[in-house]
């Protein structure tokens, strides 16, 4: 079982404030709040163990590594199995693991428990910065099942989630949105599955079904909020470009991107 402490958006407020005490690489891009947020939102201990989840050549780990003196872990397959070019823009990924001999990678994706070499019921914290929503909708319980697995009773999950606006699709895609989350319960679990990052909510919503999450009202992450709130952080445009150029994207339309921001403590008895 679970607890979620928080369950919110991305707001100019704290960003701004991030950016005013200088926290870690705090810019005007959904990174640059999802760095911030995960140092700031709890007090880490010297010698805890931390799993970064799908770091890439991210500099977090190592800068959570040097400022807290965890044991770091960093979870990531690197595109060993593609021909991306994505992977070796800036180095090899065996150059990147040679070059921090201070964290401990495992090149891995989270979703095959049974395969794994992650130890179970090992970390203290799991931690995602921009990285659960390009998991594939099939395997998206697996790996939440899996990241489960590892971490510790008592243990903390933090994980900042990129999602698209509904209001990128008009008003019709607000409208679905406010009625997937409306009448949640009743429509088929494989609809909401399938469309996960339709709503905050409605991912929200599957997550905390996977842990075993008590219901709680997640009024922050509502469609409305997030639509007509002017506080809600949206990925500036020229950050919209680089992620046309990353993910190779035809269509041309501007993308309002926010960040979802899930933090669950496991109990003690799990």
């Amino acid at each position: 079982m679970y607890q979620l402490i928080e369950a919110s958006l991305a707001d100019l407020t704290r960003l701004y404030q991030y950016k005013q005490q200088e926290i870690f690489k705090t810019d005007f891009s959904l990174k640059g709040f999802d760095y911030p947020w995960i140092i700031t939102s709890r007090d880490w201990k010297t010698g805890e163990k931390v799993l970064d989840v799908g770091a890439a050549y991210s500099p977090l780990p190592m800068y959570i590594q040097e400022s807290c003196g965890v044991e770091m872990w960093v979870a990531d397959d690197y595109g060993m199995n593609s021909n991306d070019p994505f992977w070796t823009r800036n180095a090899s990924p065996q150059e990147h693991i040679a070059k921090h001999p201070e964290v401990k990678f495992v090149v891995e994706r989270l979703g095959d428990s049974d395969g794994s070499a992650l130890p179970r019921g090992y970390f203290d914290v799991i931690y995602s910065a921009s990285v659960l929503e390009h998991v594939p909708y099939a395997i998206l319980p697996e790996v939440w099942r899996h990241m489960d697995l590892l971490l510790k009773p008592g243990g903390e999950m933090l994980h900042a989630v990129d999602i698209p606006f509904p209001s990128n699709g008009g008003l019709k895609k607000v409208l679905m949105g406010l009625c997937l989350d409306a009448f949640n319960p009743l429509i088929p679990a494989g609809f909401r599955l399938r469309h996960f990052l339709a709503t905050p909510r409605n991912y929200t919503r599957l997550v905390c079904s996977q842990l075993g999450v008590q219901p709680v009202k997640m009024q922050d992450i509502s469609v409305l909020n997030m639509v007509l709130n002017p506080d809600i952080l949206t990925e500036s445009y020229a950050y919209g470009l680089k992620r046309i150029v990353k993910d190779n994207m035809k269509d041309y339309r501007y993308q309002r991107v926010g960040t979802l921001l899930l933090r669950f403590k496991k109990s003690l008895g799990n």
